[in-house]
């Protein structure tokens, strides 16, 4: 008996595992881009970098089942157009600020240091239409409140409808 009997196997293997590869990838396909937050206290951009959730499954999953964020990263959820919006940190383990942006990029509101896994909903005080989350204690170490704007670093992103600023080249 001879090693032909593992031939079979390895034509599984070489079939199943490009399409595994690929799989995980569309899993964290979502795309990532450079955003700067202005600073009105110090008169400074901050640099975030930050997933987007731009399709309606994506908004639904964001951060959820995370066990990290690092610093001066995020999650930009994009909407169509300015609405009320609410989110909820069901399934979320880590505690976020959630920071409303109307559609041309000014601050509208945000909810420091969410309760993680709370169904306690955290709504805008006025319509928006972006909404960042970061790490717990970002938006106040970053002074981020009004007079702050969010704005594109990536020119490539502005697909997104990101285009209410200019963004650098």
């Amino acid at each position: 008996m001879g090693i032909e009997w593992i031939y079979p196997y390895i034509r599984i293997y070489l079939f199943v595992l490009p399409l595994l590869i690929i799989g995980t990838a569309q899993v964290f396909a979502n795309d990532y881009t450079r955003l700067a937050v202005y600073d009105p206290v110090g008169d400074q951009w901050h640099d975030i970098l930050a997933e987007l959730a731009e399709t309606p499954e994506q908004r639904q999953i964001g951060l959820m089942h995370r066990q990290y964020l690092a610093d001066n990263h995020g999650m930009l959820f994009i909407y169509d157009q300015e609405k009320p919006l609410s989110f909820w940190m069901k399934n979320t383990y880590i505690s976020l600020d959630i920071i409303y942006f109307s559609g041309n990029g000014d601050w509208v509101s945000t909810a420091s240091n969410t309760i993680p896994q709370s169904l306690t909903t955290y709504p805008s005080i006025a319509p928006a239409q972006f909404v960042l989350e970061l790490p717990a204690g970002h938006a106040s170490r970053l002074n981020i409140g009004a007079g702050s704007k969010l704005m594109m670093k990536d020119c490539n992103m502005l697909k997104s409808g990101l285009d209410f600023v200019p963004c650098y080249r």
